[in-house]
């Protein structure tokens, strides 16, 4: 509902409302004129006139009158505002118009009399198709629309044909008449008695049949439209009630009756836009309710009554959450499930990440006709599934740090072992056998013996330190720093047992840690080539993307090479990821291995 047309329907009602009190004749042959009885019929007007119970108009229930309309208007324009392509607040908009149109039957002017009488029940068709179509105010089925079209003949042609051979002038009760019946063709006492009767007859069938096809579909449609419904269901219902009590007096003998049922009549009418509010309130709730979910997710997880708890929000107990899964869907057991493509009770919607479908929500059809609601179901869906997966990926990513600083704890006491087995075996041996040299030339009184001891402990000593030099060439190349990593790469190659090439595509040097890791990553890919593919060759290429050193280590072995817990280029992937980095394999069997590393320069 836009400014402009609150603006027209405020303007409007004003002048309705003042047409209203200010036509209202107040005189007291007006105040007790049986014909300008609002809402009533004139068999169920002079009826009432004719008993103890006389009806006697006062400021009281003009106000009334004038509230109920109002009533009508605020509650069909906050409807229309919310709800804007909704019928709901239209009709109701509409109906409270031609309510205080009505009103004009209070007035002493023959034209404002015959209008007010002659939209007398024009309100209540719109109130019909509001029952009938909720929530959306469209009538979808065929019976439906019959049955509103019925209201509709019944509201204009029959009370046009009700007061066409009736003149309440000319009707002798305690209390004559002044009104001026414009619509009076011929006053005529036994065919206005025949019309009235039937036409009272076709309201009580009409009422009738609303009530059962209101039963009907209450208890065909699903939980979450009868929670719905509810509020204006019991609102219908009292006014159906009301109706045929203030009707039946249509086709009964002359009587009165009592006063409180004629009071009934504005009532029953605004129990409608009471109902409207209700639902709003409850609408509103509802989004509340699922609001309160998304703040406890994480309190509740996905698979800890998440989905019991958005259902009793949009009061949908067959609420599902499915999970997408290798192409379908599956429930909470696992189960493959089928989405409710044809359903006329069932709707769905699907949830994506980056275009991915990751799950759906299928729910009652009728929460498709509130737009805002549906949209923070999704949201709340969204946000769990997206609070259970980050905690999934946390507790994997937790998993891996634990198993990547074992692997790391295991490599670095292989690394000492072997350090210590190498020491043992090679250096200290010879730093041992340099000492029984000395000690034997210490001993020895030959001169020529004594210098050939000495040389053999300096060979001994000299091997020693050679050997020593490749360990610590193994820790940290000085190579590498000194010429930086593509110098020292080179520098390997050269030892190696078979050709290594290495094409440099570096701009100039990275940070040592990054150079560090590469180097032992490159070495230790070189040696794999050699103890395990049979390779002839290896390409070791360096090159910068987007602020990242790429490694790229190719060969031409037998290929077949995995990655393997606590295994070598398990290891590797570990140094790499300390480093915030990544690495690729591609080992096809019988075309080589290529291992790419990409290690990112600035610290992660």
């Amino acid at each position: 509902m836009s400014r402009r047309t609150m603006v027209a329907v405020g303007a409007l009602v004003v002048v309705l409302v003042a047409l209203v009190v200010g036509l209202t004749d107040r005189s007291d042959t007006a105040r007790h004129d049986p014909a300008r009885s609002l809402l009533l019929g004139p068999r169920e007007s002079f009826a009432a006139a004719q008993g103890p119970f006389l009806p006697v108009f006062g400021g009281t229930e003009l106000a009334l009158y004038i509230i109920a309309g109002l009533a009508f208007v605020l509650s069909g324009a906050v409807a229309w505002r919310s709800r804007p392509h909704d019928l709901t607040g239209v009709l109701l908009v509409a109906a409270g118009l031609l309510w205080l149109v009505g009103g004009l039957r209070r007035s002493g002017d023959p034209v404002a009399f015959t209008v007010g009488v002659t939209v007398t029940n024009l309100y209540l068709p719109l109130l019909m198709q509001v029952v009938l179509g909720f929530p959306t105010g469209r009538l979808t089925h065929r019976p439906e629309r019959t049955l509103v079209a019925a209201a509709w003949v019944a509201a204009t042609v029959g009370v046009v044909a009700e007061w066409m051979f009736f003149d309440p002038r000319a009707v002798d009760t305690p209390h004559p008449s002044t009104s001026v019946n414009l619509l009076l063709i011929r006053h005529d006492p036994t065919v206005a008695d025949a019309v009235q009767v039937t036409v009272g007859t076709v309201a009580v069938l009409l009422t009738v049949l609303l009530v059962v096809a209101v039963i009907i579909r209450f208890t065909r449609e699903t939980a979450a439209y009868r929670a719905g419904f509810a509020p204006l269901g019991v609102a219908g219902a009292v006014a159906g009630v009301a109706t045929i009590a203030i009707l039946s007096v249509a086709v009964s003998p002359a009587g009165s009756p009592y006063a409180w049922i004629l009071n009934l009549r504005y009532p029953a009418a605004a129990l409608f836009p009471l109902a409207v509010v209700v639902g709003l309130v409850r609408y509103r709730l509802a989004r509340a309710a699922v609001t309160d979910v998304m703040v406890d997710i994480g309190e509740a997880p996905l698979d800890a009554g998440f989905v019991d708890s958005l259902r009793r929000a949009v009061r949908d107990p067959g609420l599902q959450l499915w999970t997408y899964r290798d192409g379908t869907y599956v429930d909470a057991d696992g189960t493959v499930a089928a989405l409710p493509r044809d359903s006329a009770t069932h709707a769905y919607a699907i949830l994506e990440r980056s275009g991915v479908p990751v799950a759906a929500l299928v729910y009652d059809a009728t929460l498709e006709t509130q737009p805002e609601l549906l949209a923070s179901l999704r949201g709340a869906a969204t946000l769990a599934l997206d609070h259970d997966r980050l905690q999934r990926e946390l507790r994997e990513q937790l998993d891996e740090v634990r198993r990547s600083r074992e692997r790391i704890v295991t490599a670095g006491d292989v690394q000492r072992k072997r350090l210590e087995r190498y020491l043992h075996d090679g250096t200290q041996q010879r730093l041992v056998a340099a000492s029984i040299l000395l000690r034997r030339a210490q001993r020895s009184d030959d001169l020529l013996q004594t210098r050939r001891l000495i040389g053999d402990c300096a060979a001994e000593i000299d091997a020693s330190l050679r050997e020593l030099r490749e360990v610590a060439r193994g820790v940290y190349p000085p190579m590498l720093a000194e010429r930086g990593l593509a110098v020292a790469l080179k520098s390997m190659a050269e030892r190696a047992p078979i050709p290594v090439r290495v094409d440099d595509r570096l701009a100039g040097r990275v940070s040592k840690r990054i150079e560090l890791a590469a180097h032992l990553i490159a070495a230790e890919s070189v040696t794999n080539a050699v103890k395990h593919s049979g390779a002839t060759s290896v390409l070791i290429t360096l090159e910068t993307h987007d602020e990242t050193l790429v490694l790229t280590v190719r060969d031409d072995g037998c290929g077949g090479a995995t990655t393997r817990p606590g295994g070598g280029i398990d290891g590797l992937a570990d140094r790499a990821s300390a480093l915030g980095g990544a690495l690729m394999l591609d080992s096809p069997r019988g075309r080589g291995t290529t291992l790419s590393v990409v290690l990112p320069l600035a610290p992660p």
